[in-house]
């Protein structure tokens, strides 16, 4: 079983403070999409298995939404030639208000889709136009509204701690939150990504990032908000209500299979990372050859996928000890019992004698938090495995 993530480099407009490969000239879609089939061919061709069976699969950007319809009706059609899909549980796509994606509601479900994914961001029109968003406040209502009319299972995604942005302005936001019947939310703090405009603009001294303390606080916020609606917090990103957690995004953070296709994609398959050419212009230079367009590739240590697991799992669903023991024939709980329970004892992490998971304080710091483990774990891990370091 795996999950299909498939990339579209293409967007209106670049924002601000996007980090993901994406470009706004979009006069090669034809030849991508053709490429994009391609690229399917060549790896189910290599394989040489049965149909692979897939649980989810996402398309993700970019703007996907910026798709013509005859386009996703091809992708889709490839996927559906090439892989098992009687299994499929969730089919996502991302939208962006500005792309009046709405009219195409209908057929996205007909084709399979059944959760969609809006990139809304902010509430406040100010912040909208700080970020380099191309809709307003009122297409990103209309947007959701229209979406929840076809889709029972409807995300948004929100940026907080933007630098024009307030606890006063955040909370606005959080109260147009409620209006909608949403199953999920994602909710990031605003990183001043290297390459960037925003971060060209903070290297300046134009725009002054908001303190750790702030940032703490409109987390909180949000947390509080979230969870007085029925979310429950179960990724350090991500809010759900009962029964909607991204089964997508579940893949990853539980180390599972899964396959990316297009520029900058990555996977996991066969105990194997990979990942390709972050340009669209290699990409096609190696589909077009009958090569697939991988950049680079990588097989896990038994370290190596022991730090994953603990870094994926802490910053999701928590740790289980047992399946811990299982796979790495290390007893954490006795092991780091002592971190555990200062974790528990300042209000970081919930503990039993079977798992170890974060709060929303815990995830707050779950970088650091994963580092003290990784330490505290080191030698018996080396001794273990190998002399290699244990990185982050």
């Amino acid at each position: 079983m795996v999950g299909l993530y498939i990339h579209i480099p293409f967007c209106e407009k670049k924002c601000d403070y996007c980090d993901f490969y994406s470009i706004t000239n979009k006069s090669s879609l034809n030849r991508y999409v053709d490429c994009l089939i391609r690229e399917i061919e060549l790896f189910c061709s290599k394989i040489q298995q049965n149909k692979l069976s897939v649980q989810t699969i996402f398309f993700g950007g970019g703007t996907p939404s910026i798709l013509p319809i005859s386009h996703l009706e091809l992708i889709v059609e490839a996927i559906e030639r090439h892989f098992d899909l009687s299994s499929l549980k969730e089919f996502t796509i991302e939208c962006n208000p500005g792309t009046d994606f709405v009219r195409n509601l209908q057929v996205y479900k007909a084709i399979g889709i059944n959760r969609i994914s809006i990139g809304v961001q902010s509430f406040v029109p100010e912040e909208l136009n700080y970020l380099g968003r191309i809709h307003s406040v009122e297409e990103a209502i209309r947007s959701i509204d229209s979406a929840l009319n076809v889709f029972n299972n409807v995300s948004i995604d929100l940026i907080f701690s933007i630098p024009v942005q307030t606890e006063q302005t955040l909370s606005r936001t959080m109260e147009m939150v409620k209006a909608f019947d949403l199953k999920h939310i994602s909710a990031y703090s605003l990183i001043y990504e290297e390459g960037t405009k925003l971060y060209k603009q903070m290297i300046e001294g134009k725009v002054r990032p908001h303190s750790e303390e702030k940032d703490y606080r409109f987390y909180k916020l949000i947390c509080e908000s979230l969870q007085s609606l029925g979310f429950e917090h179960y990724e350090v990103s991500n809010f759900a209500k009962p029964g909607y957690k991204c089964k997508h995004n579940l893949r990853y953070w539980k180390g599972e299979e899964y396959i990316g296709f297009g520029p900058s994609a990555h996977s996991y398959f066969l105990g194997q990372r990979y990942w390709n050419f972050r340009s669209l212009s290699r990409y096609f230079e190696q589909v077009e050859r009958g090569l697939l367009p991988i950049e680079g590739k990588e097989m896990l240590t038994e370290k190596e996928k022991l730090t994953e697991q603990i870094m994926l799992g802490l910053r999701a669903e928590g740790i289980n000890f047992g399946d811990f023991r299982a796979k790495f024939g290390i007893d954490l709980f006795r092991t780091a019992c002592s971190i555990f329970e200062l974790w528990q004892a300042s209000g970081k992490a919930k503990l039993n004698s079977e798992k170890v998971s974060l709060t929303d304080d815990g995830y707050f710091v779950c970088d650091k938090l994963t580092i003290d483990l990784l330490d505290r774990i080191e030698n018996i891990a080396s001794k273990k495995f190998s002399s290699m370091q244990v990185q982050l």
